[in-house]
């Protein structure tokens, strides 16, 4: 990579770090870049520590496919940077209050799926809820509630082209929450700013960064 591209990838990463990124399903800022081999510097984790240092995190949901299932690695081009990132984060933001107990639990789904490096696997994974999980997540439960998530691609000028290696991609997502009792809930909207990897040309991308506002 030309120092010039380097550059350019690093102020665009700056400007998607400098945003308020909302804490969701495990989500990080970007990193540093890399490959599965040589893992990149990890990025910090979006879960804040808790001061009283008391707090005992959510356990984990139980196991099970939500309501409509998820993407598989399997069913998508690989190679296809823009076609990984939508199917991962359409499983990111698929939520099912009847198996999990709060949105990290849609992260972990997708770690165990395949669409990410080691590294970013290993932060969703470990990812945990100290705190309960809102109003918004309390009214899903009472219903029963499940999402589905609608993904539309909105990049923004100046963003770095990719490389064999690297790759941006920037969504907006709509999360729309259902109810088994037949409740209708209002649709959230959030931008993703997702980072790729692969260890080289024509080899499967991987999530290795999310940043949520």
């Amino acid at each position: 990579m030309t120092s010039t591209t380097t550059s350019r990838r690093r102020m665009a990463v700056g400007v998607a770090a400098a945003a308020t990124a909302l804490v969701l399903s495990g989500c990080s800022a970007f990193g540093d870049g890399g490959s599965d081999d040589a893992p990149p510097k990890k990025p910090a984790s979006s879960v804040a520590p808790d001061p009283s240092g008391e707090a005992e995190p959510l356990p984990p949901g139980k196991s099970g496919e939500p309501h409509g299932g998820i993407p598989s690695p399997a069913d998508v081009d690989q190679t296809d940077a823009t076609a990984v990132s939508e199917a991962a984060l359409t499983g990111m933001f698929t939520y099912d209050t009847a198996i999990d107990t709060s949105r990290n639990d849609a992260g972990r789904r997708i770690a165990a799926a395949g669409w990410c490096t080691a590294t970013y696997a290993a932060e969703l994974k470990e990812a945990a809820t100290r705190s309960a999980p809102g109003t918004g997540w309390t009214l899903w439960d009472r219903h029963q509630a499940y999402t589905t998530a609608t993904l539309q691609q909105t990049e923004e000028a100046g963003k770095p082209a990719d490389t064999d290696t690297d790759a941006l991609r920037q969504w907006t997502i709509t999360i729309t929450p259902t109810g088994r009792d037949g409740w209708k809930g209002a649709a959230e909207s959030r931008t993703a700013y997702v980072e790729l990897i692969r260890p080289a040309a024509g080899k499967p991308w991987r999530l290795n960064a999310v940043t949520v506002q």
